[in-house]
């Protein structure tokens, strides 16, 4: 709208939108006279020179402005932060999901034998599946770890004897049996077996990560043993 200064004359283009509803005190820039303009539409004239006075506001105030009622617009911005809320929980709740699922088909898979243990008619659905579900074979002494062991040689009364010992230790978190024995090969140059020797394990369990030492000696040993190897066997006579 235009606006004429009544003292002296001076128009301005005005935006309507900052008059309230009882007219708003404007004050001319050209000779500082002040008056009320009340919310009037003034016919505006085709000229080109008409200056523009900033009457105070700044940029934003001559901007459009949202009338949109604020309850509204809280609304609407509550919806879209739940829809991404929403959307976030879903990835996360399908993210959960598939590793749940990855893990279980781990288990089924790698614990099969267990698995068939506790269910027999599951063994059909792993036959099917072409898996197979023979018992795994184990050796004696499985989870316990022959530790590398150390000897002695001594002459016992122009006899020639070696001390041998060392520690068995279960390298895994559950209770272990322990074979009825262990076994000394006697090795030549060439790693042949030139003589053995078995002697009885001091315990029948082991428990989660623990050791127990062994001990043994071997009397007149063949002249061409050169190394030894200690190794399980599953009983031992006398």
């Amino acid at each position: 709208m235009i606006v004429t200064c009544p003292n002296c004359s001076t128009r301005y283009q005005l935006d309507a939108q900052v008059l309230v509803p009882h007219g708003r005190a404007l004050r001319c820039v050209k000779c500082g006279h002040t008056w009320t303009k009340q919310t009037q539409t003034d016919t505006a004239p085709d000229d080109d020179d008409i200056e523009v006075p900033d009457f105070g506001l700044d940029g934003a105030a001559r901007q459009p402005v949202d009338r949109t009622p604020a309850a509204a617009r809280f609304r609407d911005r509550g919806r879209a932060s739940r829809s991404r809320k929403t959307a976030g929980s879903g990835l996360i709740g399908w993210a959960v999901l598939g590793v749940l699922v990855v893990g279980l088909a781990a288990g089924l898979f790698f614990f099969r034998s267990g698995v068939i243990a506790h269910f027999p008619a599951a063994k059909s659905a792993y036959d099917l599946a072409g898996l197979d579900t023979a018992p795994r074979a184990t050796g004696p002494g499985e989870g316990l770890k022959i530790l590398k062991p150390s000897f002695i040689e001594r002459d016992d009364d122009d006899t020639w004897v070696i001390d041998i010992e060392g520690e068995v230790e279960n390298i895994t978190r559950t209770t272990r049996a322990v074979p009825q024995a262990l076994q000394v090969l006697l090795l030549d140059q060439n790693d042949n077996v030139v003589g053995e020797w078995k002697f009885r394990t001091p315990a029948s369990l082991l428990g989660p990560l623990d050791k127990f030492e062994y001990r043994t000696s071997i009397i007149d040993p063949p002249v061409e043993a050169v190394s030894f190897r200690v190794v399980w066997v599953t009983q031992v006579q006398g």
